[in-house]
């Protein structure tokens, strides 16, 4: 770069810095930094704040910020990870530095943060998992919890934890840990309750909110996708321009609609322009299936979001649209509601329903589509007026929202509490009844959740942490899935056994077209089945890929590393994406299974966890050694057969395809059709499964083959 160009590229520099400053001196928020720093930083009586900021505010940018001269190390949770990345980036391009610099952030299986690190933006597990090592969170000045509204169940504790924690350094004499919590819809007579209302700051900042026109469903809705597809055509052939984002409850209606889309985009424009109907919907189903992936189709950019996709592919849904691109269509789950702004968004699609975990009846947890409440829709009505007056297209009548709930029901009333039990034991809390929550849990949830750590061993016969649990604590995993980890050990499979926590943690792995590329889709999928079920089919196609295909991380050079590597290749491996797509396997799902597995492998390796595995320990060929271990780890999510599968009297499988009756909750089940047990015959007699998952009936998913007689083996103390 010559003088000229140097000095141009100085000048540009320094031009979208003071563009960037005075967008932020342009925020509501702004013009109450004073008063903020001084309710933080003045506060000898070290009363918490609570910020009630609307949407547009600035709030989670900004007042965090505003802390950095006067103040340690600070700390801002989110409920998700997309958010914690994605604020973390704007913050350091706010302060003109590179992320893991003075601006970082924590999430799960990757931390972007150093010595110099000042501001760190961390979902509330991770800060979870700080306070497990250092209850007092010596570590940090400031604790901002953000999107408190959502009442997660981490964020719930979180409030708890911090607060014990001020209470300890206070007794302790050290200095005072500030507390901030943040939301556009704070419930701040719950939150006055909890702390005291002499111990309570609010300060309430208006948003820069346009208008937001709200449009209601004239009748109620049959399927809601179908009119979802329709909304998105009609408003991009008839509506001015500006971007659209669309509600969904999760990745198989993204990328359903995703692919729908791509084909109404390239059918061109008389196709665009009839009045969709059911049938017309369902045969572009039948059509071709397309990449799900971030693409452009006649100057559309499609940008699907959702919590599976790994971390620089959800970037590309807050980035400028493509030279040349008109609009951008964003398809995200509920973590579009909050926190991130997605720039330019005029119309926002509602389709008013959202997957939430929740407890059944019988004490099992599965996740269900569920409708979301009047808050929820407000923050998602919001999304459309941050740049310009905007247009909500809510797919439900006006009469059906009105029935909504004001607030969703908090996280810690619904869910499986073993995972927060082991937390609190791990920090010390030995009757989780007597620890300060903002919302007290159910007793039957508390008995569930310390029956389930006893069974895993991790309480002993007073209830008390055993070292076991202490290792369980240690991981950033589901008790059941850190239970099936250590018994890794065992048997002597810890190598396969952390491919398949990794798959597990990382979503679909198997990609099935629902069109005339389902035979080949079949056809490449044979080579990896396993008869005896999902998990040693995962296992296949993980070392398969390893082993004919050519992948560099991103962090190391990704697809312009990859490509040197595959002209030097003499063994014929396929780049990464070309062997996903002969395959038909999910190219995000694998990147994100091999990073777990790259993070775990280390915890698990490390003598700070106190685990000390030996990680290279293989079963081999000895898959009873590999299905036994699966047994032993899931032993409390088993089933067995119930009924006979149904004979039509054409002599074809029925429509059951056989019932499983589950150990604990005597639930009747039945296997997923995405599993490849789904439709054996025979059936096999007993399973184990990872997850439940309830839509009109009760399925499980990852679904693998065991025998009765090895619960008894695996599991003598529980079957008996």
């Amino acid at each position: 770069m010559n003088e000229k160009q140097s000095r141009h590229h100085k000048d540009e520099s320094t031009s979208d810095h003071a563009e960037i400053q005075e967008l932020r001196r342009n925020l509501p928020v702004y013009g109450f930094r004073k008063k903020l720093v001084e309710s933080i930083n003045a506060n000898p009586e070290n009363k918490v704040l609570l910020v009630a900021a609307e949407t547009g505010s600035g709030k989670s940018t900004q007042i965090p910020a505003y802390m950095l001269p006067y103040t340690g190390r600070v700390v801002v949770t989110q409920p998700r990870r997309v958010a914690a990345v994605t604020l973390a980036s704007r913050v350091a391009l706010e302060h003109g530095c590179k992320t893991g610099q003075r601006v970082g952030y924590r999430v799960r299986f990757d931390d972007c943060t150093s010595r110099e690190t000042q501001l760190i933006y961390a979902t509330d597990g991770m800060l979870l998992r700080e306070a497990m090592a250092d209850p007092l969170l010596q570590a940090y000045s400031v604790v901002f919890l953000d999107e408190c509204h959502e009442r997660s169940l981490q964020t719930d504790i979180l409030i708890g934890v911090v607060h014990c924690a001020r209470k300890a350094r206070k007794a302790k004499r050290m200095e005072a840990l500030q507390l901030v919590l943040m939301s556009a819809t704070l419930e701040i007579n719950k939150f006055k309750e909890f702390f005291g209302y002499n111990n309570i700051t609010v300060v309430k900042i208006p948003g820069r909110q346009y208008s937001v026109q709200t449009l209601y469903a004239k009748s109620p809705v049959d399927d809601y996708m179908e009119a979802t597809l329709a909304t998105i055509v009609q408003i991009h052939t008839h509506e001015l321009p500006g971007d659209i984002l669309v509600f969904l409850t999760g990745q198989d209606e993204i990328e359903n609609i995703a692919r729908l889309l791509r084909q109404v985009l390239q059918e061109g424009n008389e196709l665009s322009k009839q009045q969709w109907t059911g049938d017309q919907v369902q045969s572009l189903r039948d059509m071709q299936d397309m990449p799900s992936s971030h693409s452009v189709v006649n100057e559309v950019s499609i940008c699907p979001l959702y919590a599976a996709l790994p971390p620089e592919q959800q970037l590309l849904a807050f980035e400028e649209k493509p030279p040349g691109c008109s609009r951008k269509i964003v398809l995200a789950t509920n973590i579009a509601e909050t926190s991130v702004t997605i720039p330019d968004i005029k119309y926002v699609v509602d389709t008013g329903k959202h997957k939430c975990r929740q407890v059944l009846s019988t004490g099992m947890e599965t996740l269900q589509i569920h409708d979301i409440s009047q808050a929820q829709a407000a923050q998602r009505a919001g999304r459309a007026g941050r740049v310009q007056a905007g247009f909500c297209f809510r797919l439900f009548t006006e009469d059906a929202f009105t029935k909504l709930p004001e607030a969703s029901l908090p996280e810690i009333l619904r869910v499986s509490l073993s995972q927060v039990v082991l937390q609190l034991k791990g920090m010390g809390i030995e009757d989780p009844r007597e620890f300060d929550f903002v919302t007290p849990p159910e007793t039957d949830g508390l008995r569930r959740a310390v029956e389930l750590l006893y069974a895993l061993q991790a309480l002993d016969e007073k209830l008390k942490l055993t070292d076991y649990g202490k290792k369980l604590a240690n991981l950033p995993l589901d008790p059941m899935y850190a239970h099936l980890l250590l018994q890794s050990t065992v048997y002597s499979c810890t190598r396969e056994i952390l491919t398949v926590v990794a798959v597990l943690s990382s979503d679909h792995l198997l990609f099935r077209p629902n069109s005339e590329l389902a035979a080949k889709a079949v056809a490449a999928h044979r080579r990896f089945a396993s008869h005896e079920g999902d998990f040693p089919t995962y296992l296949n196609v993980y070392n398969s890929w390893q082993n004919e295909a050519i992948y560099v991380p991103a962090s190391a050079g990704g697809i312009k590393a990859q490509t040197k590597v595959w002209r030097r290749d003499s063994t014929k491996r396929l780049l990464h994406l070309d062997w996903c797509h002969q395959n038909f396997v999910s190219s995000r799902s694998l990147v994100r299974a091999f990073d777990i597995r790259q993070q775990l492998e280390q915890l698990c390796s490390s003598s700070r966890t106190g685990l000390n595995i030996d990680t290279t320990t293989s079963c081999g060929k000895d898959q009873i050694r590999f299905l036994k271990c699966i047994a032993a780890g899931l032993f409390l999510q088993a089933a067995g057969r119930q009924v006979a599968p149904e004979i039509s009297g054409a002599g074809r499988v029925g429509s059951s395809h056989g019932k499983y009756l589950t150990t604990i909750g005597k639930e009747s089940v039945s296997i997923h059709p995405t599993s490849l047990m789904f439709g054996r015959q025979p059936p096999p007699s007993w399973v184990v499964y990872s997850e439940l998952i309830a839509t009109k009936r009760i399925y499980i998913r990852g679904v693998t083959q065991i025998k009765e007689e090895w619960l008894k083996e695996v599991a003598p103390n529980f079957y008996r």
